[in-house]
């Protein structure tokens, strides 16, 4: 059975592998990727401090070992009742079975912010850390945007920032985190969202939550309270839009409508994993379980009578919380750096993961234990998630939506096909 994977990021090379092991030679695997790396990011947020860095892996080495061609394009529209995609590049192909894990598109989160995540440039924030050296910046405002958002960097950062600011020798830096959460990573119960609160509090960072930031007048106005920060500047984490591929159901941000089993909304042989699937999380772990739902449908359909059953989705690490200022603001070593999460590696999975570490690509601190003791333990089932806090963050996201042509546009054309489709019109 020829199956497509559409996607080289953490959901496309968990399902790649995942499908190898699980169908063996049931399937012919296809890897279809614009890039030619995949990027393991995990540490790339303490890059700015010299702790951490993006690691590059050759998607051409991790095919081969899983038996599967490449193919350096993208994918642009789906067809599933014809089993075709076209792509980017001009061309199209066949498939009996399609994996989408193309991703989510990032855009600015706050109009006039300075757009930092750990995917992007870490001499963007560099060049702060010597603005903060020298003495130029003393007021500094770290904002979360309603919306799909994955937070955590943003505290991290804050926290990194914070400890770097003492070390310099630079005592009233002032740095703020606005969120328009209830509490910091609010979505995993109120124990993370205390311990996050009293960890920021213990960094001596200002900490305002329930609120929706915007530029004015070179500061910052929070709504709803309409509270104004004279900050000198801003940097906020990107809000995420779906990839709004045309032929699949999507939402009105252009994420990808999927059932339970991970199979998209109205179609048959495609199947959707990753940040580009409308959920109320952004998490690696979440995509490599999203991914392994999906390798056992199409497992399935190849034929396969019992493939693993990946469970219930959750999510869980811990928080180091609780420690020694330097352990979590400062590098411990070379090479090493001090994250709020453990394992220091985050992404979970069962495939990747271990490809990672075999490989020499995983740091080791990502499989070995933190001290007995140290940190909350962060274990939540992502259907909890979903609940009150989850409709609250949905409402903030539809009131201060940002408004976007090109997504807009695509919902528009979507909807279009969509209705002629559903009255009989190729």
């Amino acid at each position: 059975m020829d199956v497509l994977i559409a996607g080289g990021g953490v959901a496309g090379v968990e399902a790649l592998l995942g499908l190898r092991e699980v169908a063996g030679t049931r399937v012919r695997l296809t890897l279809l990727a614009p890039d030619p790396d995949f990027v393991y990011r995990p540490m790339a947020v303490a890059e700015p401090f010299g702790a951490g860095m993006a690691r590059h892996v050759q998607l051409a080495d991790i095919a081969a070992d899983a038996g599967a061609d490449l193919v350096a394009d993208a994918l642009v529209a789906v067809d599933d009742g014809a089993r075709q995609v076209r792509l980017r590049g001009g061309g199209s192909r066949g498939f009996d079975a399609l994996l989408v894990a193309t991703g989510a598109r990032a855009v600015a989160g706050v109009e006039g912010a300075v757009t930092w995540w750990p995917e992007g440039d870490p001499e963007i924030y560099g060049g702060l850390l010597r603005d903060i050296d020298e003495g130029y910046s003393k007021r500094l405002a770290i904002v979360v945007p309603p919306g799909a958002v994955w937070p955590l960097p943003a505290y991290e950062l804050a926290i990194m920032t914070a400890g770097e600011a003492y070390a310099l020798g630079h005592d009233d830096v002032q740095i703020t985190v606005v969120t328009p959460e209830r509490a910091p990573l609010s979505l995993f119960g109120p124990e993370a969202g205390a311990a996050v609160a009293d960890e920021l509090k213990r960094a001596g960072v200002r900490l305002i939550t329930g609120a929706v930031a915007q530029r004015a007048n070179g500061g910052l106005q929070l709504a709803p309270s309409g509270e104004r920060l004279d900050v000198e500047r801003v940097f906020a984490v990107p809000r995420l839009l779906g990839p709004a591929i045309e032929g699949l159901a999507a939402d009105e941000e252009g994420f990808v409508l999927v059932g339970e089993d991970g199979r998209v909304r109205d179609a048959q042989r495609t199947w959707a994993a990753g940040d580009g699937v409308d959920a109320p999380l952004k998490f690696g772990g979440l995509a490599t379980h999203q991914a392994r739902v999906a390798v056992a449908g199409i497992a399935r359909l190849a034929g396969v009578a019992a493939p693993p059953d990946p469970g219930e989705a959750v999510v869980q690490g811990r928080l180091l919380v609780g420690g020694t200022r330097s352990r979590r603001l400062r590098p411990t070593g070379a090479g090493q750096s001090a994250p709020l999460w453990w394992p220091q590696g985050k992404v979970a999975g069962e495939y990747l993961p271990r490809w990672l570490a075999e490989h020499g690509f995983a740091p080791t601190s990502a499989t070995a234990a933190p001290p007995d003791g140290e940190g909350l333990v962060i274990r939540r089932e992502v259907r909890a998630m979903a609940g009150a806090e989850a409709q609250y963050l949905f409402d903030l996201r539809r009131r201060y939506r940002i408004d976007d042509p090109a997504i807009a546009s695509l919902g528009r054309e979507m909807r279009a096909v969509q209705a002629r489709s559903s009255h009989g019109t190729p």
